[in-house]
């Protein structure tokens, strides 16, 4: 059977659906549709639809159906059984389609399904409160548990013990909560520039730490930093794109602070959006340790804005590589982000923003540090604007790699699974994702330009040695060395001033 594309719309005392059937011939006795309380069900063989409401409707002579033969729809109107009462995320159409195995009670009070013939049971948490927390004070009887860690989560790297391995080929794991394997190497094959691991699908986590860590340092160019930080600096004529660029205003700080609500921001989602929300994977996710998935989601928005600021809103034939480079989980396949045997930062915030602040001066087309501080709060402003927005923008993202012949394997170990989970009212926390907002934010505040440091191996041309003839032959020394941005910064100032003189 087929899902249908299909639109939803509604008022004070309908919900209006139209569902898209276009070039079937079909005959009015062959339509089945059927209301049980919240649930509604359509079927026109190949032609199959079951959406789960968050509110009940009710079947009576008011319900009416026709089909447009104009638009190739069939439009039903169905009423609500509580006149003026709201249906949330009828804009999510995703959220809607019901799952296998999905109960039909939806009550709050029923936290745990049993199912006797299943070893796993799922549990259902109520948004309501979610998404009433502006209004609800800490330590109320009304404050939900998950609510209270939500608010209380904590963003320090856990204390944990490397497992013992018994078998490393089979223990590799990568992708959305560490699900995939063995999907890398045959897109390296076919020319996967993304990729930066040597043996993406058989090194271990530390392992591909190491190589990112490296790669970044090798990577960073002192003189491309050092021109576009003279270029923005000083030459006003030549520096129009990294002007626009710091001048570009992210249009979701724009949203939220002229949101009347600051709790419940107003993102809409275009019909194109609804469609590959539509195409998302239908299924649960049983995740032990949710923070690996908000850290990406870090990522994901970093670098996805990063390339809409360099290019002021828009996205380019690079773009998916630009965000796939940045992107630790999807260049390096790591998730991790620290080995597990540092010591010496404690704060995942932290490690993720000097991660970023690293790629972003190694990869992109504009490399410049204010640029890349302008993005971080870009991204506070996404997440401030809730789990749609966040959303939004991941499906943007999903989108570019989707549309690319090689570049797509990273939506089937990551981008889609991620983009359902963000949907799901089980899955991201808008609570979380406005504690991470002010976490991030206050960590920034933090960073300075000596906390950005590369370890480079400078050549020094001045040593001299004397060959077996007695002549003096120039002999390159390399010496090992550790450079922040102020050093490069003051090794610019110091070269362009003296070539002005």
């Amino acid at each position: 059977m087929l899902t249908p594309r299909f639109e939803l719309d509604q008022n004070d005392e309908f919900v209006y659906i139209k569902i898209h059937i276009p070039n079937i011939r079909f005959s009015a006795a062959a339509i089945e549709m059927v209301i049980n309380d919240n649930v509604f069900v359509f079927s026109l063989p190949p032609y199959y639809l079951r959406l789960r409401f968050p509110k009940s409707l009710i079947e009576n002579e008011d319900a009416t159906s026709e089909f447009d033969s104009k638009e190739g729809c069939i439009k039903i109107r169905i009423p609500k059984l509580n006149r003026c009462e709201y249906f949330p995320d009828l804009d999510l159409g995703a959220k809607l389609l019901a799952r296998l195995n999905e109960p039909l009670n939806n009550s709050s009070d029923q936290r745990i399904k049993e199912k006797p013939t299943s070893l796993i049971q799922e549990l259902e948490v109520s948004n309501e409160l979610v998404n009433n927390f502006e209004n609800v004070q800490p330590g109320s009887s009304q404050y939900s548990q998950l609510a209270q860690e939500a608010l209380d989560y904590d963003w320090e790297i856990p204390q944990k013990m490397p497992p013992q391995l018994t078998d490393l080929q089979a223990a590799v794991k990568y992708g959305f909560d560490n699900q995939y394997s063995e999907y890398l190497t045959p897109s390296v094959a076919n020319g996967n520039d993304i990729n930066e691991l040597s043996d993406p699908d058989h090194l271990q986590p530390d392992d591909r730490i190491m190589e990112r860590l490296i790669k970044e340092n090798i990577k960073f160019d002192m003189e491309y930093y050092a021109n576009d930080y003279i270029t923005a600096k000083y030459l006003s004529e030549e520096s129009d794109g990294i002007k626009g660029a710091l001048q570009y205003i992210c249009p979701y700080a724009k949203l939220f602070q002229e949101s009347e609500s600051k709790s419940n921001v107003k993102v809409e989602f275009s019909q194109k959006e609804q469609d590959l929300m539509n195409d998302l994977p239908r299924k649960s996710y049983l995740i032990d340790d949710p923070r690996p998935l908000y850290y990406t989601v870090l990522c994901m928005l970093f670098a996805y804005s990063y390339e809409a600021r360099s290019f002021q809103g828009e996205t380019t034939i690079e773009s998916a590589w630009t965000i796939g480079k940045l992107t630790p989980q999807i260049s390096c396949l790591d998730s991790q982000l620290i080995q597990s045997n540092n010591e010496t930062e404690k704060n995942m915030i932290r490690i993720i923003l000097l991660t970023m602040f690293r790629r972003a001066l190694d990869y992109p087309l504009y490399r410049h540090y204010d640029m890349i501080k302008k993005t971080w709060m870009d991204v506070y402003w996404i997440l401030r604007c809730g789990k749609r927005a966040v959303l939004k923008v991941l499906l943007a993202a999903r989108e570019l790699f989707r549309k690319h012949v090689i570049y797509y394997v990273y939506c089937k170990i990551l981008l889609d699974d991620l983009c359902s989970w963000v949907l799901r009212d089980d899955g991201c926390n808008d609570i979380v994702l406005r504690n991470l907002a002010h976490a991030s934010r206050k960590e920034l505040e933090k960073v300075t330009k000596s906390d950005i440091v590369f370890e480079k191996i400078i050549k020094d041309e001045a040593a001299a040695n004397t060959d077996e003839a007695g002549e003096i032959e120039e002999e390159e020394e390399e010496q090992f060395s550790f450079l922040n941005l102020i050093d490069v910064e003051e090794l610019s100032d110091e070269a362009y001033l003296a070539s002005q003189s």
